[in-house]
């Protein structure tokens, strides 16, 4: 069996134990891991530019007329600025009002709310929602 002070003694006259070249090893390796991620990120992932889905996820009724929550995700892989969302409720194929919000960005891979106010109850009749335009950041 060893003893103790034996490895106390290698390491206090400039000796390196097996247990700091291993945690040495092991940092390094997440070094090296870190910088490949970021660099994967930086060019692969963010070539790709925004895409931006919106959906209805709530109507509700609100003082004088109806809230219609939206949620706009962006699974793209750099930002939407200026993201201007329309909705356009219609009956019987003929319009009968529109709506538009707008929201400051939409980062990657986020997701972000809005709301769509119209009078007239957007549940009766066919609500079509959608991004509008956006500019690519």
């Amino acid at each position: 069996m060893s003893d103790p002070d034996e490895d106390t003694e290698s390491t206090e006259h400039g000796g390196t134990s097996a247990a700091e070249y291993a945690a040495g090893g092991l940092g390094g390796l997440l070094v090296l891991l870190l910088v490949a991620f970021l660099g994967y990120q930086a060019l692969a992932v963010r070539d790709s530019g925004p895409d931006l889905a919106v959906e209805v996820t709530d109507v509700r009724l609100v003082g004088t007329g109806y809230e219609v929550r939206l949620e706009v995700t962006n699974d793209g892989g750099t930002t939407a600025e200026a993201v201007h969302l329309g909705g356009e409720l219609a009956r019987d194929g003929r319009q009968v009002e529109q709506a538009s919000a707008s929201i400051s960005y939409v980062p990657p891979d986020s997701r972000r709310e809005a709301v769509l106010v119209f009078t007239a109850d957007p549940r009766d009749g066919d609500l079509a929602v959608g991004v509008e335009g956006y500019r690519p950041a």
